[in-house]
């Protein structure tokens, strides 16, 4: 009953995306079939119950048949990530779609747009909350970040852009030091 619903879902998401598998070559749809089998157990990873070790991993090149079943029993929704099968077929369709647009903007914008790939509203791991204080005249925002730590992207940017400004600032320095010289 599970895999008669998965094809009908896979056949229901190319069939909206209008695409024919066999107009990509077979070791473009090799490389596809690489990236679902290896992104499956990240998938796997993002439901709850689940570990990183799928009970089911397969992918077919000649179809583009994928199959990902979680140690838990669930399948992740592919449509939702970037190196699936669901974002290669919605893409390779519009880029099919853009090249029978004969350079018309609008039509080019359309197949884009009418057909977005990958994650439309993705859940936000790493969320700001503001509050403001009832007890003060002026509300003052607090930042409250979540689930970050000291080693963060954005740490590790502040910190780094930090050093470029001083660096600018030594070698405007020295060269308004020579300047005065000269």
């Amino acid at each position: 009953m599970l895999s008669k619903t998965l094809f009908i879902l896979a056949s229901a998401t190319l069939a909206t995306c209008q695409f024919d598998p066999t107009s990509v070559p077979y070791a473009t749809r090799e490389a596809w079939c690489n990236s679902q089998t290896s992104a499956c157990p990240l998938l796997c990873l993002q439901i709850p119950g689940a570990s990183g070790t799928p009970t089911s991993n397969t992918c077919s090149a000649a179809t583009l048949n994928y199959y990902c079943l979680c140690s838990n029993g669930a399948t992740p929704n592919a449509t939702e990530y970037s190196q699936t099968i669901p974002y290669y077929t919605c893409t390779e369709a519009n880029n099919q779609c853009v090249l029978k647009c004969n350079g018309d903007s609008t039509c080019q914008a359309a197949c884009r747009t009418d057909n977005p790939c990958g994650a439309q509203d993705p859940k936000r791991v790493n969320v700001t909350t503001t509050s403001a204080s009832a007890s003060t005249a002026t509300a003052s925002p607090t930042e409250t970040p979540v689930n970050t730590d000291s080693t963060g992207a954005a740490s590790r940017m502040n910190l780094d852009m930090g050093h470029v400004y001083g660096l600018c600032v030594v070698v405007g320095g020295f060269v308004a030091g020579f300047a005065t010289l000269l």
